[in-house]
């Protein structure tokens, strides 16, 4: 346990997601989950430390001879005073999860084993006993072993809690020795879920996306996950459970297109416009002959395309379509212009391109600093801080969020509409945008912030950079940021130069790398709007 946490941490901390469910969410929980806080808040405090214990770990089975924990005495009474609630069981697990429980030594102990020499592998045991699946190595040895129940009940608690399966009892400890978060209002009504029903519809989305994960890498004809689909509902109208269904369809449809399921994977695709799946149904059009079809959907991409992305694809696979096959197309020609670029020969200091990049810089007496994707996206998250934290309705459901839950889809500007386009007008002024940024910058350091990587984004380069990048270009990086928050985000130059005759961005590239996509498109963005950035390939010296 981290020093700087108070002892039975783990315990407040559970309870406290209870509670907290109970409070803000109960109408969405059931008669057997509101029994499950029961069972757990009449145990004993010694019981509830060892299931709290438990559920924070990979089980669901343990072996009771493996269990120690300082803080809990007399372990069997404790056991035994949980099996009396019912929130563990005295239970023989199956073949593969007894496996798991033994290492080597136990397994060699085993009567099947007996004749076999002591160098065999333990790989060649499990083997073995899977094929024959004659002995539980967990019977026969005669090991006690519990399995910890309710964590499907639990599952529902920390779903309501957190509004996603990413995030966990970890987030408490990040939040104490950490990253502090944002301290925002919760309103009663705030909910990730609108309903039980969403919730049951999300758990089972979970599952068949487990489920999506095995056939994936097991399934080499695609017939299991031709039934997995059959298994599906219908696509759902909550916005966040729409995008956990589409990721799901995208990526199965993905499987059956390797597994050369054309006509299975178009239509599995179709269920969901969600990005990519315009684009693999042109390909898939192309390959199946249906060269009309593929060209008009790119044209109905080019005229409403999802993100930058999709446009780019509409311009650069429909023109190649109609070359190719000299079919007619309302779509412009799309005539790149390739960024500003020079070539540097310095030496090889330390691994890391960049930082040798900033070395020769550096000596040759500018001011370099390597910052990446971090300092415009920290600037942005300081000058929109209060914005992103703005309390609008359902934004905000438990302490421990980064960020508003809408935060990277187009509901996030359009709900804050307002508020936003003030700001982007107030930070036009230099003095404006300077006084807040810093204001910010003292006032929330450390404070957790999708945007503000604290690390890399110290007063020196705030300073610096508020100096010497006008306002107007701040400004207009701000509103591509804006215009995608997930994908915008990335692609920015690496580094960052201060002189006397102002900055510049380069973008450094070394020996046989090459200029992505999302950087080509902040490039053409820069040109633009005047915004000075090279992209630089380097040669080494030595």
């Amino acid at each position: 346990m981290p020093e700087d946490l108070p002892e039975g941490y783990y315990l407040d901390n559970f309870k406290y997601l209870l509670d907290f469910v109970v409070e803000k969410h109960g109408h969405l929980l059931s008669e057997p989950e509101y029994r499950y806080r029961d069972q757990f808040a009449s145990a004993s405090e010694n019981a509830k430390k060892l299931y709290v214990r438990l559920t924070n770990r990979k089980g669901p089975h343990f072996r009771q001879d493996k269990i120690n924990y300082p803080e809990i005495n007399n372990l069997s009474a404790v056991v035994s005073e949980l099996i009396g609630l019912s929130l563990v069981d005295s239970s023989t697990p199956t073949l593969e999860h007894a496996i798991a429980l033994c290492d080597k030594k136990e397994l060699s102990q085993l009567e099947a084993f007996a004749a076999w020499p002591k160098s065999c592998r333990r790989s060649e045991m499990v083997e073995q006993l899977i094929a024959t699946g004659t002995c539980n190595p967990i019977e026969e040895l005669d090991l006690p072993v519990i399995e910890v129940l309710g964590l499907e009940k639990l599952l529902v608690y920390r779903l309501l809690f957190f509004g996603n399966f990413h995030q966990d009892m970890t987030e408490f400890v990040l939040h104490e020795l950490v990253s502090p978060f944002e301290a925002y209002n919760l309103s009663d009504e705030s909910s990730a879920f609108s309903s039980r029903s969403i919730v049951d519809l999300t758990i089972e989305l979970k599952l068949l996306s487990e489920r999506a994960h095995e056939v994936i890498d097991t399934d080499e004809t695609g017939d299991e996950i031709a039934a997995l689909i059959e298994e599906m509902p219908f696509r759902p109208d909550d916005a966040m459970t729409a995008r956990r269904f589409d990721r799901l369809l995208n990526r199965v449809a993905r499987q059956l297109e390797r597994l050369d399921r054309k006509e299975g994977a178009l239509y599995v695709y179709k269920l969901t416009s969600a990005t990519p799946s315009r684009e693999r149904q042109a390909r898939i059009l192309e390959k199946l002959g249906r060269l009309m079809d593929a060209l008009d959907l790119c044209e109905q991409i080019y005229d409403a395309p999802l993100d930058e992305e999709e446009w780019e694809f509409s311009l650069s696979f429909g023109q190649r379509l109609a070359r190719k096959h000299q079919l007619e197309t309302s779509l412009p020609r799309n005539d790149k212009v390739p960024p500003p670029q020079e070539t540097i020969r310095i030496s090889r200091v330390v691994e890391r391109v960049e930082l040798c990049a900033v070395q020769h810089y550096t000596d040759a007496g500018e001011t370099c600093f390597y910052v990446e994707n971090m300092l415009f996206r920290g600037i942005f998250g300081l000058a929109f801080w209060d914005i992103i934290f703005a309390p609008v309705p359902g934004a905000f459901f438990h302490p421990f969020q980064r960020g508003p839950s809408d935060l990277y889809t187009s509901d996030f500007v359009a709900s804050r509409s307002g508020l936003i386009d003030r700001r982007c007008a107030d930070l036009l002024d230099s003095d404006q945008l300077r006084q807040r940024v810093l204001y910010c910058y003292e006032g929330r350091y450390g404070v957790a912030n999708q945007f503000v990587n604290w690390q890399y984004l110290s007063r020196e380069l705030l300073e610096l950079a508020l100096a010497q990048i006008p306002a107007e270009h701040l400004c207009k990086v701000f509103d591509r940021l804006l215009i995608d928050l997930k994908n915008n985000a990335s692609g920015l130059p690496d580094l960052i130069i201060f002189g006397e005759s102002g900055y510049r961005l380069v973008e450094i590239k070394g020996p046989g790398d090459t200029i992505q996509k999302n950087q080509e498109r902040w490039f053409r963005y820069f040109n633009t709007h005047g915004i000075p950035a090279t992209l630089v390939n380097v040669e080494w010296a030595n």
